[in-house]
């Protein structure tokens, strides 16, 4: 097996890590690390997804998340 064959299996093994969508909506700027520390709070005693818990606090509006999910949900190769 050649060295390139092995790095391409060796890829396809690996689970793709993506991102959790609270990173992305601050890596982005769309949301301020101290929102996404509140909702991550709040998801604690609620159970909701945090996504909802950004919109339902104001801090996202629900156009952006929408675009993001989309944004990570290529990033899955789904």
């Amino acid at each position: 097996m050649s060295a390139q064959s092995k790095d391409n299996k060796d890829r396809m093994l690996q689970p793709s890590v993506v991102p959790p969508i609270g990173s992305l909506l601050v890596a982005e700027e769309d949301i301020i690390p101290q929102d996404l520390d509140f909702a991550l709070e709040h998801q604690k005693h609620s159970k909701g997804l945090i996504g909802e818990i950004l919109v339902r606090i104001g801090a996202v509006e629900p156009g952006e998340l929408e675009r993001m999910l989309n944004i990570q949900k290529k990033m899955t190769g789904r």
